[in-house]
């Protein structure tokens, strides 16, 4: 894709009981998704992850999968990647929940973490994260590698 190429695509969610959602991704090879909010909300069923969840889950993959695809261009071989998110909840001053920071740590497993393509692609993984990137515009991003 060139700089100047739109990508766009559409899910739709219908709603089941309460607040619990079939999200439909609109591809035949992604399964629907049920989300739903947990049992402290009245009418919550916890059958599913809630919002804050799946906005930590796009940032962890999108830095993951960014990391990892620097390290494919650099011909750094990776034997797996573990990745937590810790999403921080907090009443802003109207009372109201919001996200208020995503502490992010990943943690690749790669034979030499001192070669000069790794440490370059610490460097400029995060970069090329568009999600991450487009929520930190509104949610701080505190993101480690390795616990640094």
């Amino acid at each position: 894709m060139s700089k100047n190429d739109i990508f766009e695509y559409e899910i739709s969610m219908s709603r089941k009981d309460n607040y619990k959602f079939e999200v439909d991704f609109g591809k035949d090879s992604i399964h629907p998704l049920i989300v739903d909010e947990p049992e402290q909300i009245p009418g919550g069923e916890n059958a599913g992850p809630m919002p804050s969840m799946l906005v930590a889950t796009a940032v962890g993959h999108c830095l993951s999968g960014s990391l990892i695809l620097c390290l494919s261009k650099m011909k750094t071989e990776i034997a797996n990647i573990k990745t937590k998110v810790k999403v921080t909840r907090t009443c802003n001053d109207e009372g109201v929940w919001r996200i208020s920071q995503l502490t992010i740590n990943i943690e690749p497993e790669i034979e030499n973490k001192n070669s000069i393509e790794y440490l370059k692609c610490l460097d400029a993984f995060k970069s090329y994260a568009d999600t991450a990137n487009s929520v930190e515009a509104g949610i701080p991003l505190k993101i480690t590698v390795d616990g640094k």
